[in-house]
C-alpha cells in the first residue's frame, strides 16, 4: 500500500515536473519581463525619505472644581479629555486644512528629468500668488519658461480639466478640452474667466545661471490636498502605557517632509491653547458686561453720598450708626452674592432653551459657584458637545456616535435644568431669609436719627455697588491670569527629521522579489489553469487513465519539417524514435513472421499518414520487403512528393478491374513499395466490404513480409472498421496537445466494445526530449530544456541582478 502511495506521489510530481519543463520558455520570458519592470520601476519612481517626529500629549483626568483657575487651565473636553480625543483631533481635517493653508502647498512646483517630474520645494526663482476666491484650473501642468529677468512665457493644455474654487473646494464647471498660453512680465495679474494668479520673481534668481530650465506648477484644491496628505500621514502610538505619538509623514523631498509635519504639530498646539482660552475670554467678556452695568450705578450712588455729606455738613456718623451701618452692609454683600448667582442660574437656563451650541457658555467655576455636581454636569455637557462637533466636522455625520452623543447632549441638559431650577428655588428662599435680616436691621436704623438715616441708606446703596463691583473685578482678574499662564497640552519631544540616509521607497530588493515572484507565479497560475481546463491529451498518464491499450511509442516532434526522415535523417531522434516503435512492435507481436499494420488516428491531423510512412521505412531499413497502402479513399494524397507516383490506386483496382501489380508502385527506397488511393469514390465504405478486399490481402501477404495500411480517421468516417479483421496490429496515433480526451476516450471504448484485438497507442509529435529515453545515443541530440535553463537563468541572474542584489 505505502509502495502504491509513493508511486502515485512520484507519478505527480514527475507529471508536476514536466509541466514546468514543457513552458519553460514561458517562464523565462515572464521571469525576464518582471524583472525588467522591476529595473524600470526602481529606475523611474520617484524616491521618498521617511520624515518622523514624536509628541507628548497631556492626558487631564481631574474633576472640575469649585476653583475658577482650576477649572480654566483644563481644557475644552473637561473632565472627560483623554489621549484618543485628542488623537483624533490631531488627525483631524481643520488641523490638516490649517497646515496646508499655512505652508501654502496648494500650489506645487516641479521639474521634469527624463519622463519624470520632480517636485521642487522651496527652490525655484519664482512664485505664483493666486487670486482668492477666484476659481482656478485644478491638476494642470503649467510649464514656464523664464527668458529673462522681466519676462516669462507658461503654457498648458488638457482635457477634461475641472477650475474649481480652491480654498472652498467647490467645483465650478468642467471643460473637456482647454488650452491657455500666455507671454508677460513678472508681477502682472494675470487674469480670465478660468484662472488668476500673479508670477513673481524671487530677488535672489535674479543673478540665477539656470534661468532657462523649464518649472512646473499646478494648483490642487484644499479638500483634495488634504485628503491625500492625511492617507500618506501615519499616527503610531509608542507604548500603550505611555500617551507618546509618533507622526511618520514619506515625502520626496525632505525639506517639504519636515515642514509638514513640524507644521502640523503647531497648528494643533495652536488650536489647542485656542480651546483652553476660550472658557476665559467667554468669563471675561461677560464679567466686562456685568462691570459696565453695576458701575454706571456705582457712579451714582457716589455723587449722591458726596453731594448729600457736603449739603448736611456730615462727615461722621455715630458708633452706633457705625456698627449698624458695617452689620447692614455685611447682609447686602451676601445677598449681591445670591442676587449674581441668580442672575447666572437665570443666564444658564436662558442659553440652554435658546443656543444649540453651548461651547460660548459661562461655567458655574468662572463665577465663583461652588456646586460640585453642576460643575460636573457643565464640563459632561462641553465634552459630549465638543466630541459631537469634531465627529460632523470630519464628515462623521452617519457614525452612530453622534446619535448617541445627541441623546446624552440633551439628557445632560434636561438634568442641568433640573438642577437649575433647585438652586433657583434654594437661593430665594436664602434671598427672603437675607432680606428679613436687612430688615429688622433697617428696623433699628429707622430708629437713628432722620439725616443719618438718609446717610445710611445712601451708604448701604453705595456700599452694595461697591462690593458686587469689587467681586466682579476680583473674578476678571482671575481669569486673565488664567488666559495669560495657559499652555499647550502637548509638548513637542522630537522636532521633525528624516529617518536614516536611503530613501524608503522605492525598496530596491523588494520590488525584485516581487517582480521574480510574480514572474513565476503568473505563468505557474496560467498553465496550471490551462492544464485543468485542457481538453487535449498531454501526457501517457493521460492515456492510461483512459484506456487499457499499450503505449508502443513516442514519436518526436518533428522540427525539420520533412516527410521521410528515417532514410534521409538516419542519425536523428526522430528516426531513432521509430526505429524504437518497430522494435517495440517486435516483441509485442514476435510471433507474426508477415504482418499487416493497421495506422488510423481518431481525427485528421494527428499523423497517421507521416507515422505510416516512417514505420515502413523503418522495416523497409532492416531489409524486409514492405508495403504501404492509403487505404483512406475519402482523401488523396502523396508520399512522394519529389518522385513520379503511380497514376492508378485503389479505387481503380475495386471499380474498373485493373490489376493488383498495375497499382503497385516502387519508392525511390530500397525493400519500400506503395499503392496509392486514386481516385475518390462515392461509395468507398461499400467498395471495402467487397469480397475483393480479402483477395487482395490474400495476394499482397504472399509478395510482402510488412503491410503498412494508412486508413481513415475512426471518428469521423466508419470505413477502417472494415479492414479490422485482415490487420494484425492497430496502431491507433495520438498526437500531443492535439487529440481530443473525449474523442479519444469515445474511440478506444468503441473499439473494446467491437471486441477488436492488438489495437496499440502511438504517441505523436512529443516535444518533451526527457521521456526520448536512450534516444540519440552518439548521436548529436539536442540538448535538455532543463540544461538550458540552469545554464542561461545563471548568466542572466548574474547579470542583471548582481548590481542590485547585495
Amino acid at each position: 500500500m505505502a509502495q502504491n502511495i509513493n508511486n502515485v506521489d512520484n507519478s505527480d510530481l514527475r507529471q508536476f515536473v514536466l509541466l514546468i519543463t514543457k513552458n519553460y520558455k514561458l517562464f523565462v520570458v515572464c521571469v525576464i519581463i518582471a524583472l525588467v519592470v522591476g529595473f524600470l520601476a526602481n529606475s523611474y519612481m520617484v524616491p521618498k525619505y521617511k520624515i518622523a517626529s514624536s509628541m507628548l500629549i497631556k492626558e487631564e483626568n481631574n474633576k472640575a472644581g469649585g476653583n475658577v483657575t482650576d477649572f480654566l487651565n483644563s481644557s475644552l473636553f473637561g473632565a472627560n479629555k483623554n489621549f484618543q480625543n485628542e488623537l483624533w483631533v490631531l488627525k483631524s481635517a481643520p488641523v490638516i486644512k490649517q497646515t496646508i493653508s499655512n505652508l501654502d502647498l496648494t500650489t506645487v512646483y516641479c521639474q521634469k528629468r527624463g519622463l519624470q517630474y520632480f517636485e521642487v520645494y522651496g527652490k525655484v526663482p519664482f512664485r505664483v500668488l493666486r487670486l482668492q476666491n477666484h476659481i482656478q484650473p485644478v491638476n494642470v501642468r503649467f510649464q514656464i519658461s523664464i527668458l529673462d529677468n522681466e519676462y516669462f512665457r507658461i503654457k498648458t493644455k488638457g482635457r477634461d480639466v475641472s477650475f474649481v474654487d480652491i480654498n472652498s473646494s467647490e467645483l465650478a464647471y468642467r471643460k473637456e478640452k482647454w488650452e491657455f498660453e500666455y507671454y508677460g512680465k513678472f508681477g502682472k495679474l494675470i487674469e480670465t474667466d478660468d484662472l488668476s494668479f500673479v508670477v513673481e520673481l524671487d530677488a535672489f534668481a535674479e543673478n540665477s545661471t539656470d534661468q532657462t530650465d523649464n518649472y512646473y506648477f499646478s494648483f490642487t484644491d484644499t479638500q483634495t490636498l488634504a485628503e491625500g496628505l492625511r492617507g500618506q500621514l501615519t499616527f503610531r502610538v509608542v507604548d500603550k502605557m505611555a500617551t507618546v505619538i509618533e507622526i511618520v509623514y514619506k515625502s520626496p523631498s525632505v525639506a517639504k517632509g519636515k515642514d509638514i509635519v513640524n507644521e502640523l504639530m503647531n497648528v494643533y498646539s495652536q488650536q489647542n491653547l485656542e480651546r483652553k482660552n476660550h472658557s476665559a475670554g467667554i468669563t471675561i467678556n461677560y464679567i466686562e458686561q456685568q462691570l459696565n452695568e453695576i458701575s454706571d450705578s456705582l457712579s451714582y450712588t457716589e455723587d449722591k453720598l458726596q453731594r448729600f455729606r457736603s449739603s448736611n455738613q456730615l462727615l461722621n456718623v455715630s458708633e452706633q450708626a457705625t456698627g449698624i451701618t458695617v452689620q447692614y452692609m455685611d447682609l447686602q454683600n451676601r445677598l449681591a452674592e445670591l442676587e449674581a448667582n441668580k442672575r447666572y442660574y437665570d443666564y444658564v437656563d436662558d442659553y440652554l432653551s435658546k443656543n444649540e451650541d453651548i461651547s460660548n457658555m459661562i461655567v458655574p467655576a468662572s463665577m465663583g459657584i461652588p456646586d460640585q455636581m453642576l460643575n460636573n454636569l457643565m464640563s459632561e455637557l462641553m465634552s459630549a458637545q465638543a466630541q459631537r462637533s469634531n465627529l460632523i466636522q470630519n464628515n462623521q455625520e452617519l457614525n452612530p456616535l453622534v446619535q448617541k452623543l445627541t441623546i446624552q447632549i440633551e439628557n445632560i441638559k434636561k438634568t442641568i435644568s433640573e438642577n437649575i431650577s433647585a438652586l433657583r428655588k434654594t437661593t430665594d428662599i436664602s434671598v427672603d431669609e437675607m432680606n428679613k435680616r436687612i430688615r429688622k436691621v433697617e428696623a433699628a436704623i429707622s430708629r437713628l436719627p432722620a439725616t443719618q438715616r438718609q446717610l445710611g441708606g445712601i451708604e448701604r446703596s453705595y456700599r452694595l455697588n461697591d462690593a458686587i463691583y469689587n467681586y466682579l473685578l476680583e473674578k476678571r482678574a482671575e481669569a486673565k491670569i488664567t488666559l495669560a499662564s495657559n499652555i499647550p497640552d502637548n509638548i513637542i519631544i522630537e522636532p521633525a527629521k528624516m529617518v536614516g540616509t536611503d530613501p524608503v521607497s522605492p525598496n530596491v530588493q523588494l520590488n525584485f522579489l516581487i517582480a521574480l515572484f510574480l514572474g513565476l507565479a503568473l505563468p505557474f497560475g496560467f498553465v496550471i489553469f490551462k492544464s485543468a481546463t485542457n481538453d487535449k491529451i498531454e501526457t501517457q498518464e493521460t492515456i492510461e487513465r483512459l484506456t487499457p491499450a499499450p503505449v508502443l511509442g513516442k514519436i518526436a516532434h518533428n522540427h525539420r519539417r520533412h516527410v521521410s526522415l528515417v532514410f534521409d535523417y538516419p542519425n536523428s531522434t526522430l528516426a531513432e524514435s521509430f526505429r524504437t516503435l518497430r522494435t517495440n512492435i517486435e516483441y509485442q507481436f514476435r510471433n507474426e513472421s508477415r504482418k499487416v499494420i493497421l495506422v488510423t488516428s481518431c481525427l485528421a491531423g494527428e499523423g497517421k499518414s507521416f507515422t505510416s510512412l516512417n514505420l515502413a521505412m523503418s522495416y523497409a531499413l532492416l531489409g524486409r520487403r514492405t508495403l504501404l497502402v492509403d487505404y483512406d479513399l475519402r482523401k488523396a494524397g502523396a508520399y512522394f512528393k519529389d518522385h513520379e507516383e503511380i497514376k492508378v490506386g485503389l479505387c481503380d483496382w475495386y471499380s474498373n478491374g485493373t490489376s493488383s501489380k498495375s497499382i503497385i508502385g516502387h519508392s525511390p527506397y530500397k525493400n519500400l513499395d506503395y499503392i496509392k488511393s486514386g481516385m475518390i469514390p462515392s461509395n468507398p465504405t461499400e467498395l471495402l466490404a467487397l469480397d475483393k478486399t480479402q483477395l487482395l490481402f490474400d495476394h499482397l501477404k504472399t509478395v510482402y513480409d510488412c503491410i503498412i495500411l494508412d486508413t481513415s480517421p475512426l471518428a469521423l468516417v466508419s470505413d477502417t472498421y472494415q479492414l479490422m479483421d485482415y490487420a494484425d496490429i492497430k496502431i491507433v496515433i495520438v498526437r500531443y496537445n492535439f487529440s481530443i480526451k473525449n474523442v479519444f476516450a469515445m474511440i478506444m471504448k468503441d473499439l473494446k466494445q467491437k471486441g477488436i484485438p492488438n489495437v496499440g497507442i502511438v504517441m505523436n509529435d512529443n516535444r518533451v526530449y526527457g521521456e526520448q529515453y536512450g534516444y540519440g545515443y552518439g548521436y548529436n541530440h539536442q540538448k535538455s530544456p532543463l540544461d538550458t535553463i540552469k545554464r542561461k537563468g545563471s548568466q542572466y541572474m548574474k547579470a542583471v541582478l548582481g548590481k542590485h542584489i547585495k
